[in-house]
């Protein structure tokens, strides 16, 4: 996609970029140099890098308005993406036993709230400003912790196994408890609560403190992802787990519904699209796959990427899928017929998140950066045939 028409040299002889690509220097017959701004003219803002690991490429959710980056060594930072606002920093995430993972910041919808694990606790902070408003006690370190859809109930899981759901204002009601210790904890978008420990999946009734449907899992779980009707969730594996494809379950029903058997190696995300009518998974083979929610059929695989594609989501208009790229890019698809876009550079060396919000495209990088960019309307049927061309 040609992004700027560089004017006004005559007979150009040579440009090349300069050494940190943010300038074009060129010579041209009429005796003059010009100097341009390579930078793209799409990008309305970035935050400054924080660190060398920030949160990996996992979310625990899929990015939103209100993003929450967390860096080994670093504070936690959460962002307004709509406003490029910097909410809070929170304080550095607590280091557990190398076979769990620390727990990731969690924010609230509405973004009035945080939580965040310290030890043997979950602390909630106010948004913005950080200040803490109370805490959750467990009896191991917490290492995962998240919020309703809606509200401020929290659900906060341990290294012992323990499960504790607090809701605005009221004490923690503790949830029969596992064997082992948590690996992802969640709720459907109805309020029920779900956790993934060891290899099993349960469902609770938080009012009767009850188990309403319990899994076994072929592996352990990294990330939980609810469909907008709370009807249907999809587990992904851990990292170590690379031969574990995710699995679609209904929740409405209480069963597995299949595995989404098709990537090579790590899935790195999946998330409900298309009002949850679809789920796009994203995986260390370069590749976004669509799948049916009710069946999970495979409906298309879009390829380009020569690295990883940590997450994907799709535009407001439905037309192009966009995925985060581990070389550094985004890129877009035609959704329709997977034929490839373009490619937009956005940060180094991965970008690791990506969500609209409204018609701007919003980017987080490996190194705790994020950006925001407004992107032209394509036309896609015009691109579609000068693609065709090139390839006849």
């Amino acid at each position: 996609m040609t992004l700027a028409m560089l004017e006004g040299p005559s007979n150009v002889v040579w440009a090349h970029f300069d050494p940190d690509a943010q300038r074009i220097v060129g010579a041209s017959w009429d005796g003059t140099a010009r100097i341009w701004d390579a930078r793209s003219p799409y990008q309305r803002w970035r935050s400054a890098p924080v660190g060398d690991f920030c949160g990996l490429v996992r979310s625990l959710v899929p990015d939103g308005r209100f993003v929450a980056v967390r860096c080994d060594r670093h504070r936690s930072y959460v962002w307004d993406t709509a406003h490029d606002r910097l909410l809070a920093e929170l304080p550095e995430p607590t280091a557990t036993d190398h076979d769990f993972a620390s727990a990731l910041p969690a924010v609230s919808a509405t973004g009035d709230r945080a939580a965040a694990a310290r030890y043997r606790t979950a602390v909630i902070y106010e948004l913005p400003g950080g200040r803490p408003l109370r805490t959750i006690a467990h009896g191991a370190v917490v290492n995962a912790v998240a919020f309703a859809s809606t509200g401020h109930d929290v659900i906060s899981g341990a290294v012992d196994g323990t499960v504790l759901v607090t809701r605005d204002g009221g004490e923690p009601i503790a949830l029969p408890a596992f064997a082992a210790g948590i690996d992802a904890v969640g709720f459907l978008a109805d309020g029920r609560p779900v956790a993934a420990a060891g290899r099993q999946l349960r469902i609770y009734d938080v009012e009767r403190r009850t188990v309403l449907a319990e899994f076994a899992l072929s592996a352990r779980v990294g990330t939980l992802r609810s469909s907008p009707d709370g009807h249907r969730l999809v587990t992904v594996s851990r990292f170590n787990d690379t031969a574990t494809p995710p699995v679609l379950w209904d929740i409405e029903h209480y069963r597995s519904v299949a595995p989404l058997v098709g990537h090579v190696g790590i899935v790195w995300a999946g998330r409900f699209v298309r009002d949850g009518r679809e789920i796009l998974t994203t995986g260390s083979d370069g590749t976004v796959r669509s799948w049916d929610a009710v069946s999970g059929r495979l409906l298309h695989i879009y390829r380009g990427s020569p690295r990883f594609l940590a997450d994907a989501t799709v535009s407001p208009d439905d037309a192009m899928i966009v995925a985060a790229s581990g070389d550094g890019q985004v890129y877009f698809w035609d959704a329709s017929n997977e034929r490839p876009l373009w490619t937009l550079p956005a940060h180094q060396p991965h970008v690791v998140g990506v969500h609209f919000e409204g018609s701007d495209l919003v980017t987080r990088g490996f190194a705790g950066d994020v950006a925001r960019w407004m992107l032209p309307k394509p036309d896609l049927d015009a691109l579609s045939g000068l693609l065709r061309e090139l390839s006849e």
